[in-house]
């Protein structure tokens, strides 16, 4: 589709954040699979009937909260959201939600005084009380933050690593990442 902020895509390979994208990697998969394995093309197309069925609910959840009549588009709802990873543009630009972060794409990277500058300014002008963090992030990294404006933290995951529940999977993960975003952005 037609994005105007596709340049902030360009260098984010966390594609798979976007349910959407998502089904599009899935379908790829899939062809790949009956290429490689016809005999079991019957499966492997069920299997993915169900699990894009699932990634369609997903997808419409995300649109229930953010797209254009989304509860966090009514009632003065800013989708604005402060991280410490830049790993979430696609649902941002999918969404509509502005992200700022401490980190670049590289989140073991230090962040600069004039860096964790620019996210408490903006975390105190905006009146952001949630700073979300990626699934393994150690807490001490973002601690200058939560001290200077005291913002509660919050989970967004990212799946770079496997889970650490061996019960949780990318649907699951996923509807915590909306639960949150909802939650953190107070809709």
């Amino acid at each position: 589709e037609d994005h105007a902020d596709e340049e902030s895509l360009e260098y984010d390979p966390h594609s798979w954040l976007n349910p959407l994208a998502f089904k599009a990697q899935s379908e790829v998969v899939l062809s790949a699979l009956t290429t490689a394995f016809p005999a079991g093309e019957e499966v492997f197309k069920a299997n993915a009937e169900l699990y894009v069925a699932q990634l369609i609910t997903l997808a419409v959840g995300f649109d229930t909260a953010f797209g254009d009549n989304g509860i966090c588009t009514v009632g003065g709802h800013d989708k604005i959201v402060a991280a410490n990873h830049n790993a979430y543009s696609y649902i941002g630009v999918e969404y509509g939600i502005q992200f700022v972060t401490v980190h670049g794409l590289d989140p073991e990277g230090e962040p600069s005084p004039e860096d964790i500058a620019k996210v408490v300014n903006f975390i105190e002008e905006e009146g952001i009380t949630v700073l979300f963090v990626e699934e393994y992030t150690d807490l001490s990294a973002v601690q200058s933050i939560v001290d200077q404006t005291n913002v509660t933290i919050q989970t967004l995951y990212t799946m770079e690593m496997a889970p650490s529940d061996s019960s949780d999977d990318y649907i699951s993960l996923m509807t915590k990442n909306l639960n949150n975003l909802i939650s953190g952005i107070g809709c």
